[in-house]
């Protein structure tokens, strides 16, 4: 059966039943994913991908005993986010900051190499656009990045960042009025911009 083009949901089951088609795919379909999102977490590489092979080791394994009602997305978001976390924590002389911890540096480092504009009159916008997202605080990026960029929902944020729902709307609330006011622009102009830069940064 070809997986390529089928649904999370699908491929969820089919890895439960110990189909390694599925898993395979699983693992090509969001490895990328988790290793940007991992890379903001913590800079290691090394240490992101060893924690992205723990995690997908642990999905094989226990296979038999996944929900059958989770969304693979979020899902694999919190679990590297746990695994990288669990990774730093016994290390001796290293100070660990928990993700919970507003002080912990989620490194959404949106440079502009990173989103090559090609065109040339939108440049300008997103390069005050990435600045503007470099002076909020590292939970204030993190969150954009999931609900703009992951186009993630705010009961799966809330999830990955161990946040109630509310507190997600809130923290989220906080960062895009930040955003408005460094930039000076509306709410909607703010949201275009978001959500052009990441078509922008998709098709980098």
């Amino acid at each position: 059966m070809d997986f390529s083009a089928t649904t999370d949901a699908t491929l969820w089951e089919a890895l439960q039943q110990g189909s390694q088609q599925a898993f395979a795919a699983i693992y090509d379909r969001y490895f990328q994913r988790l290793y940007e999102y991992g890379m903001r977490l913590h800079p290691d590489e090394d240490l992101v991908k060893d924690a992205i092979q723990e995690l997908f080791i642990k999905l094989w394994t226990n296979k038999e005993t996944l929900s059958t009602s989770v969304n693979p997305r979020p899902y694999l978001l919190v679990a590297l986010r746990s695994t990288i976390y669990n990774r730093l924590r016994p290390r001796k002389n290293t100070v660990v900051i928990s993700f919970d911890q507003e002080q912990h540096d989620f490194l959404a480092n949106f440079s502009a190499e990173s989103a090559y504009i090609k065109k040339e009159q939108l440049q300008a916008q997103h390069q005050q656009l990435l600045h503007a997202l470099n002076q909020l605080n590292a939970r204030q990026k993190e969150i954009l990045y999931l609900r703009f960029f992951e186009e993630l929902d705010y009961d799966s944020i809330a999830a990955i960042m161990n946040l109630s729902v509310k507190g997600a709307y809130k923290l989220s609330a906080r960062a895009l009025q930040n955003m408005r006011d460094i930039l000076q622009v509306s709410s909607a102009v703010l949201i275009t911009l978001l959500t052009n830069f990441r078509m922008e940064m998709m098709k980098s």
